[in-house]
């Protein structure tokens, strides 16, 4: 779920019109270091030892954003930001984004036609679909969209039996 402030920050982060390369690059460099997000958020590092870091590893376009998120602690919702400047992103462009959960990769064809489908039931020109390979479904997938899941899974049809049977 995310924050008020992460999404107040998102705004401003995508407000300040970045390349989004820049912001990606970012995203994905936080994402694969948890040990840099120690150090951003620790307290007893200077400041000047952390404005070091960011100018050593991120881009030069977001380093001052970075430094704000420091300077303001709130280094620990750095995925949030970037979760909901993603949002922000795509719907400037009239896109949507999802999640698929599967056990077995649909072909492209499958995937064209279920993308074909999000555009068609949400009104969107595109959708950036998140790919999740999910054993515990057993068969079939879920599909995330905002708040809403649709579950065409094994996993899914069985809870939905054992309930059914639960309330005889």
């Amino acid at each position: 779920m995310i924050t008020l402030r992460a999404a107040n920050y998102a705004k401003v982060l995508f407000s300040m019109g970045l390349k989004e390369e820049s912001v990606h690059e970012s995203a994905d460099i936080f994402r694969g270091n948890k040990e840099l997000m120690g150090v951003l958020e620790n307290p007893s590092i200077k400041e000047s030892q952390k404005d070091a870091v960011i100018h050593s590893i991120f881009p030069k376009e977001i380093q001052g954003f970075i430094k704000v998120l420091c300077a303001n602690r709130c280094i620990n919702i750095v995925d949030m930001i970037f979760d909901e400047y993603q949002t922000l992103f795509l719907e400037s462009r009239n896109m949507i984004k999802g999640k698929l959960s599967y056990v077995t990769r649909p072909d492209e064809t499958e995937l064209g036609q279920i993308e074909d489908m999000i555009c068609s039931k949400y009104n969107k020109a595109g959708v950036s679909l998140e790919l999740v390979e999910d054993t515990s479904l057993i068969g079939g997938f879920t599909l995330t969209i905002g708040d809403t899941v649709y579950d065409k899974s094994i996993k899914g049809t069985l809870e939905e039996l054992g309930k059914t049977l639960a309330r005889r």
